[in-house]
């Protein structure tokens, strides 16, 4: 075994003190004093970083997309979706390839109540 520390200790490598003497102290052979045990310290707690805030809505001048519509109602996209297909959102269709929001409509069908669930 000692050679075996001696080539261990050519790699930079060396038994830490405290692990022999615990592996000397074990067992029914040992010297008979008790082995002290290393407590475990509470992990560090986590650092938080601060949030990167939301991206900004698009300008009221603007007309929205889904997206931004969903960021403001603060719902999915797919919610906004389904209430735009069945007539519960003011909506925009443009050509028929996609709609869009008008933001002042949008904020007068929240303040209405028509955001509690009723649908027109």
């Amino acid at each position: 075994m000692a050679e075996a520390n001696s080539e261990q200790a050519s790699f930079g490598w060396a038994p830490h003190a405290d692990a022999e003497a615990s592996r000397e102290g074990s067992g029914a052979r040992g010297s008979g004093a008790p082995v002290r045990r290393q407590t475990r310290q509470p992990p560090a707690p986590r650092r938080t970083t601060a949030k990167v805030s939301e991206p900004q809505l698009p300008p009221d001048n603007e007309l929205w997309d889904v997206r931004a519509a969903a960021r403001f109602l603060k719902r999915s996209a797919s919610w906004v979706y389904h209430r735009a297909e069945d007539g519960t959102l003011p909506v925009r269709r443009l050509g028929g390839w996609g709609i869009r929001f008008i933001p002042g409509e949008l904020r007068a069908w929240v303040e209405s109540g028509d955001a509690n669930g009723r649908r027109r």
